[in-house]
């Protein structure tokens, strides 16, 4: 069976949804009855609680139907379909499951997009930390540090907003990445809408300072993006010190057909490269790659090792186990490759290493094959929930909710690894300059470490 992977701090349960957005004045969104927000509600909890094999990997039943319960309850009145967005997102992000989410109609967003006014700056999140990536209007912030915004600490507000970003295990490298583009958005979805913004900062040569801007549509704070899609996903170069770096930005066949790339016979000729060359010391860097194609990470393993191995040691849904002969080709005993790599093994990853390339690296950790440098792996390291999915439209929101429907164990050993995800042996993380600038001082920092390791 061919599946493939789709691309919660409990401090408080759901009352805040209902008390903290306030509508701006400039439109008047239109409202949902409470009743039908009730069914809306209930056909997903019981949908979640049917279907979904990893419901409770991270939480108990008991606190899920509590979650439930609270959630439920705190639908008093009619909400508007953002507020019961909040809501859903709220709820699912509990069940700390990376693959299920819940998204707004199109119509919705474009409202929201033309209409809401919002904190005129787009940020980067880097390890917890708020940083002005660009802002049209007060230029003077490119870089800056946010420390408070209305009187919120940038601490609070991480802690309060990440409670509505889906991850495994509530990975919190995860949720940086996942924050932001919605950030703005989220933060006027949490705290209210305001006509601007107070802030303080610590500018990119680290004085303090604060200003007060004044709330915008997303149109005039729009800026080019920090990423562009790779002309090619898989490369292999050989920048220093003898250290060869493999760069393998996606799992996904998909985009790799459009690219014209194929996984298998890239990695048969940059494994027969590096045999050639004589390679000792190899930095595979995936950050980025937020999953694909089963296959690929075990392969990509298999190149890596001398000797047989286990990759995942079980697949289920709701229905049982899925079966090594009939299911999927991951569940069998994995065989080495002939030119399989002999030499050191560094791996460069962060928050966007997820899905499938979580899964390679939880065994790479799992089997002591590779150090591990950068940010905390964005994935589970236990497994995931995904693979085939369904996706449930409430009627009367009309919100569309991802729900995965295959549970992934990896084949891992319980004490590799301290947490819920592979840690970095040497935490290095990119700065607000390197996306500004398009510089990458992060893998400068991995060479130097791979060089002298």
């Amino acid at each position: 069976m061919y599946l493939l992977k789709k691309v919660v701090l409990l401090a408080c349960l759901c009352s805040p949804v209902t008390l903290c957005i306030a509508q701006a004045d400039a439109y008047r969104p239109q409202k949902i009855p409470a009743d039908a927000l009730h069914t809306d509600f209930r056909l997903l909890r019981d949908t979640l609680q049917k279907i979904h094999p990893g419901i409770y990997r991270y939480q108990t039943k008991p606190m899920m139907d509590k979650l439930f319960d609270s959630c439920y309850a705190s639908i008093h009145d009619s909400m508007t379909v953002t507020q019961f967005f909040m809501l859903t997102n709220f709820a699912i992000a509990a069940m700390k499951d990376g693959h299920s989410n819940s998204k707004m109609p199109r119509p919705v967003i474009n409202e929201v997009i033309s209409h809401e006014k919002i904190l005129p700056a787009m940020v980067m999140f880097i390890n917890n930390r708020v940083f002005v990536y660009c802002c049209n209007q007060d230029t003077t912030l490119t870089g800056a540090e946010l420390l408070t915004i209305n009187g919120h600490t940038i601490e609070q507000i991480v802690q309060r907003l990440f409670t509505y970003i889906p991850s495994d295990a509530g990975i919190t490298s995860r949720k940086n990445w996942e924050i932001n583009e919605s950030f703005p958005l989220l933060y006027n979805l949490v705290y209210g809408n305001a006509a601007e913004f107070n802030i303080t900062y610590k500018s990119s040569i680290g004085k303090t300072g604060s200003t007060t801007l004044k709330a915008d549509v997303f149109k005039n704070i729009n800026c080019p993006p920090p990423f562009q899609r790779p002309a090619r996903y898989l490369q292999l170069g050989y920048p220093s010190n003898g250290v060869a770096v493999l760069t393998v930005q996606t799992f996904f066949n998909g985009f790799l057909q459009q690219t014209g790339e194929e996984f298998g016979r890239f990695m048969d000729s940059a494994f027969d490269d590096l045999r050639d060359k004589k390679v000792q010391k190899l930095l595979i860097d995936i950050r980025g790659n937020q999953g694909g194609n089963d296959g690929n990470g075990a392969l990509l393993y298999a190149y890596l090792t001398s000797k047989p191995f286990m990759y995942y040691s079980s697949l289920e849904t709701v229905n049982g186990q899925l079966l090594a002969a009939d299911d999927h080709a991951n569940l069998k005993l994995q065989q080495p490759r002939p030119n399989n790599f002999t030499g050191k093994v560094f791996v460069l990853a962060n928050g966007r290493s997820f899905s499938a390339s979580a899964e390679f690296s939880a065994i790479a950790r799992s089997e002591k094959r590779a150090v591990f440098i950068g940010e905390e792996v964005g994935g589970g390291y236990f497994g995931n929930t995904s693979g085939n999915e369904a996706n449930v439209v409430l009627p009367n929101s009309q919100l569309t909710c991802r729900v995965p429907l295959v549970k992934y164990t990896s084949a891992v050993k319980q004490d590799a690894n301290k947490g819920n995800s592979v840690m970095p042996d040497y935490p290095v993380y990119p700065t607000i300059q390197d996306f500004i600038r398009h510089t990458d001082s992060q893998l400068l920092k991995a060479l130097a470490i791979a060089g002298k390791n």
